[in-house]
């Protein structure tokens, strides 16, 4: 199995994020042959969001860390010996390995998040100088039609990450699977009976605005923030909290300041997972200003507290806002038209209410583990294929 997600390993006991650590435990309770996880290898003074050490001796699987910036060769020697070994290879393309899968007609299942677009935006979107932005995206272009596009072609099984690269691929390889990627189980989405108390307590308090991710611009972690400055100038009775980290920090802080909004909106650290749905049960609505079109878990997890959803009509957004009916996806980089919708839903209880027990309803079909029992029995059936 490769993983994208960097880990560290070091005198015993593995780092990495704890999403993975419980993803890899469900992986091997229900496929139940010896897994290999290979990962690129996070560097010592490095962090991961929400990340976990556990002692490599109680993972249940074997794991390996390669370090990118090692000579191609010896990479390909190290992927060689594991790919040749096994019955067959899950993952991405992060490096050559769906060419040695094909060199050693070992089968594979390819799991891919994003499609070509928002692999662009979130490779050049940091970057200020259009000579750099120009050329990254033409690399971009060359390794999705050199390198990813044969592989999903040969792949056995396409894992398609939310629907952007699902639509994407449909023409390339029909052998896919449409799933959603979230940390949501069901024994963590909100109770009903929670719900109910938080809804009643509406007329009696601020409404509460949540946004939670990376501080970052693909997340539009900024433009979160001018949403709710906008909501406050037109007197709407609201407060915003965030939660995350990211490099967007200091520039969010300072645009609460400017608008004299420091008792209304708050731009707190990133704090673990578990601790973040409990929290998230106090608040209304969230919002999510993506510029790009990546799966993101955050929105099932924020339909599991039973928050409507009002941001940006990127294309995963503006697709899974029609299927579950809840939230409303408007123009990209226009923050005062996310506050529009806000303005909307407040006026409106009976509409929130409604989209409010939607949300979780759709949480409630689409769980951790509904989801992940669709990857697992794809890989079952692959592997007796």
């Amino acid at each position: 199995m490769f993983h994208g997600n960097a880990v560290r390993i070091e005198k015993g006991m593995v780092y990495a994020d704890r999403k993975f650590f419980n993803g890899m435990r469900l992986y091997v309770e229900n496929i139940k042959t010896p897994l290999t996880s290979v990962h690129p290898k996070l560097g010592i003074t490095e962090e991961v969001m929400d990340g976990i050490e556990i002692p490599v001796s109680e993972l249940g699987f074997s794991i390996i860390a390669i370090d990118s910036n090692e000579d191609s060769k010896k990479i390909d020697k190290e992927l060689n010996v594991v790919i040749g070994n096994s019955s067959l290879v899950y993952g991405n393309t992060y490096w050559s390995n769906t060419r040695i899968c094909k060199k050693l007609n070992i089968p594979y299942v390819l799991f891919l998040e994003t499609d070509i677009r928002t692999q662009i935006s979130v490779n050049t979107l940091h970057l200020p100088n259009l000579f750099r932005r120009v050329a990254r995206t033409i690399r971009i272009i060359i390794q999705h039609c050199t390198v990813e596009i044969p592989a999903i072609r040969s792949a056995r099984v396409l894992h398609c990450n939310g629907y952007p690269v699902y639509n994407e691929t449909r023409a390339l390889n029909k052998s896919q699977l449409l799933y959603f990627d979230s940390r949501m189980s069901l024994e963590q989405i909100i109770p009903k009976d929670k719900l109910e108390l938080r809804m009643e307590s509406r007329g009696n308090r601020r409404i509460k605005l949540l946004f939670s991710g990376r501080y970052e611009k693909i997340k539009g972690a900024l433009d979160c923030v001018k949403v709710a400055v906008e909501c406050i100038r037109r007197n709407l009775n609201i407060e915003l909290h965030c939660f995350g980290q990211g490099r967007l920090r200091e520039d969010m802080l300072r645009e609460v300041q400017l608008a004299n909004a420091s008792d209304r909106i708050f731009i707190h650290d990133s704090i673990p997972y578990p601790e973040l749905v409990q929290r998230s049960y106090e608040f209304d609505i969230f919002i999510c200003c993506h510029v790009q079109s990546d799966p993101s878990c955050t929105y099932l997890e924020a339909f599991g507290a039973g928050l409507p959803i009002v941001g940006y009509a990127n294309r995963m957004w503006q697709h899974l806002s029609l299927a579950s009916k809840v939230g409303f996806a408007t123009k990209i980089h226009r923050p005062e038209l996310v506050a529009d919708s806000i303005s909307k839903l407040i006026a409106n209880p009976v509409c929130l209410d409604s989209m409010t027990h939607l949300a979780r309803e759709f949480a409630m079909a689409h769980t951790f583990e509904h989801e992940f029992s669709l990857r697992t029995d794809s890989l079952r059936k692959a592997l007796s294929e």
